[in-house]
């Protein structure tokens, strides 16, 4: 679709935290332009006219991959893993044991939760791998953090992306080798 309007539980309005949501939602299924606005709301700051919520979907050019087709790749030596989870869950869980491993975490705490400065991330990844044909599997947990990543760099000009799409929890899951920085 090229544009979409919703609101939590089918209701007409919804308050800024719900609109906030669903624009993240959008963003990481591949929408970007997404906009969110309150509709309705009844203090006085919001009372003037908002245009829809909308989000125009892009065509992404990074695979999703499960973990055992990621490892191949990675032990073929031609990938290199992005690791985008915290320092914590590195201690706590392992990384993958892997021929070129890179960690570099993507969300960190913010003010409402967990929260991405794109740019920030941007620079350390784009330090670690300056070209931008570099052949990289990017993985997190579970897949949530990992599709922000992924999109951010492809936005960046990265080419050759693949996303780890069980994460690393999918990588333990199968039995695949891991180790503890």
């Amino acid at each position: 679709p090229s544009s979409v309007a919703a609101c939590r539980g089918g209701r007409r309005y919804c308050h800024a935290g719900v609109a906030g949501i669903m624009v993240a939602a959008l963003v990481v299924v591949g929408y970007e332009a997404a906009q969110g606005f309150v509709v309705g709301a009844r203090s006085a700051a919001a009372t003037a006219p908002a245009p829809a919520m909308r989000a125009r979907r892009v065509q992404r050019r990074f695979s999703s991959v499960k973990s055992k087709v990621a490892a191949e790749m990675l032990n073929s030596g031609l990938y290199a893993y992005l690791d985008v989870r915290t320092a914590e869950e590195w201690q706590d869980v392992g990384v993958a044991d892997v021929p070129v491993l890179a960690m570099v975490t993507s969300h960190v705490p913010g003010p409402g939760g967990m929260a991405f400065d794109t740019q920030a991330w941007l620079e350390k990844v784009q330090r670690l791998f300056p070209d931008k044909q570099s052949k990289i599997v990017v993985g997190c947990k579970a897949g949530s953090r990992s599709r922000p990543a992924v999109s951010a760099l492809e936005e960046a000009g990265y080419t050759e992306l693949v996303e780890l799409d069980d994460g690393f929890m999918g990588w333990k899951m199968s039995g695949l080798p891991v180790k503890y920085p």
